[in-house]
């Protein structure tokens, strides 16, 4: 009996050794909120010996403030497409030297009813963002499954997966000040990120079209629209999360998540890429 007792007072003090929280101290979803940003290191400990089903509160909360400001945005965008059709049809009716007929006026119309229409401004934008969300956190999950592999790490795709939504907050942070930002200004966020330190003042959609930008300004553009303070976040707790996870050691981690950052952001920039070549080239005719 005594024997028993001292197996298991040992087992006990090994799993508190590695950071593992008692059956009995589990932590709750919301507890777990808080303690991704006051302790992050112990928090992920904890979802990685008992969070199995936790996840659902940063999904939750991830798929709202995706949707929040696509849906406050909605009529500030409905306008500026408006505007923008507008200023385009008359640049180049001025740059051809001819009056637009009535044929022509129907079926500008007729693309500014589509291009302003809830279903373009609004569903669209907010079923996107929420698949993209999911998908982006697969894809993580999947690539930091592959990179802790091959440094030796030790780990489940449910794993990591689980962490990787939970290391999303800083982006569900951003999507609430975003709401906010545009619900009190009315004027929807043009360059996001450190994009806006390639130009003082916005560029409307029709200059867009008349004058695009180069290949080159297109591309740095996309690639500061994505770095701010909430990325370096969301960037940390990966690290910390991949060593919970999957026990490598911090370097390893810190290599890991990098190398997964870097491809994913260079793959990120293709639609960047395509859109650009395709701005030129009708920028051309």
């Amino acid at each position: 009996m005594s024997e028993s007792r001292m197996k298991t007072s040992t087992g006990e003090a090994a799993g508190a050794a590695e950071g593992e929280t008692p059956a009995s101290e589990r932590r709750s979803p919301l507890r777990l909120l808080g303690g991704m940003i006051v302790r992050p290191r112990a928090t992920m400990v904890d979802l990685r010996d008992h969070g199995a089903r936790t996840w659902w509160l940063p999904a939750l909360l991830a798929a709202v403030f995706v949707v929040l400001p696509v849906l406050v945005a909605a009529p500030i965008t409905a306008r500026m497409t408006r505007e923008a059709v507008v200023t385009a049809q008359e640049q180049f009716g001025e740059q051809q030297d001819e009056d637009m007929s009535e044929e022509q006026r129907a079926q500008m119309e007729q693309a500014m009813s589509i291009a302003a229409s809830p279903l373009i401004t609004t569903v669209f934008p907010a079923v996107g963002g929420v698949v993209s969300v999911a998908a982006g956190w697969a894809i993580w999950a999947g690539a930091l499954y592959l990179a802790g592999m091959a440094l030796g790490g030790r780990s489940t795709f449910g794993q990591l997966f689980r962490m990787v939504a939970w290391a999303w907050l800083p982006f569900t942070l951003r999507g609430l000040i975003q709401t906010i930002y545009i619900a009190i200004s009315g004027e929807i966020i043009a360059n996001p990120g450190l994009s806006g330190l390639m130009r003082d003042n916005p560029v409307s959609g029709g200059e867009m079209i008349v004058a695009p930008p180069s290949l080159d300004q297109t591309l740095l553009a996309a690639f500061l629209s994505k770095i701010d303070l909430f990325l370096i976040w969301n960037l940390i707790l990966l690290v910390i999360g991949m060593t919970a996870i999957t026990r490598l050691p911090r370097r390893k981690a810190l290599l890991g998540t990098l190398g997964v950052w870097i491809l994913l952001m260079a793959l990120s920039l293709v639609p960047a890429l395509v859109g650009g070549l395709f701005t030129q080239q009708a920028g051309g005719f």
